[in-house]
């Protein structure tokens, strides 16, 4: 996938967290209003890709499998867009603007022993790990909880 397309993808993902799209032409028109130029084949294409579904006529991404009843897991389930791995020992989470702070406190606060510190701005998480397998372990967990696509 190329930069713009993640790029893309990740401001879909926005636009959804944070107002009601309900058209291919609303998404169309919103990422036009943030500088985006899309035709609606490339839309579709995106929704497709992003596995969206529509909730009340308004575009949403797919419920995660499971509603986890820790109230971090539960954060980290609404809060994160989209993982990915970066070189060997880091994985990145993206999420909605002003999320990154408390989904990084969730992940903290889970300790899980694969992770050895967290960096949060305001929408991106860097999570440093052990070594490569417990970077898979790490991918594996957080897309389990979130059902959120890879990014890259």
């Amino acid at each position: 996938m190329t930069a713009d397309r993640r790029k893309r993808h990740l401001k879909i993902l926005e636009l959804i967290s944070t107002r009601a799209v309900r058209t291919q032409e609303e998404l169309a028109e919103a990422l036009a209003a943030a500088g985006w130029e899309v035709t609606q084949s490339s839309i579709s294409r995106d929704i497709a890709a992003l596995r969206l579904i529509k909730v009340d006529g308004a575009y949403r991404r797919p419920a995660a499998a499971r509603v986890p009843a820790d109230p971090d897991e539960r954060r980290i389930a609404d809060g994160v867009l989209t993982v990915e791995p970066a070189g060997e020992a880091l994985v990145v989470l993206h999420t909605p603007p002003g999320e990154a702070n408390r989904v990084a406190v969730a992940l903290d606060r889970l300790a899980w022993p694969d992770v050895v510190g967290t960096i949060a701005g305001d929408d991106t998480i860097f999570m440093a790990v052990k070594d490569a397998p417990a970077q898979r372990r790490v991918l594996s967990e957080v897309r389990k909880l979130t059902n959120a696509p890879a990014s890259s």
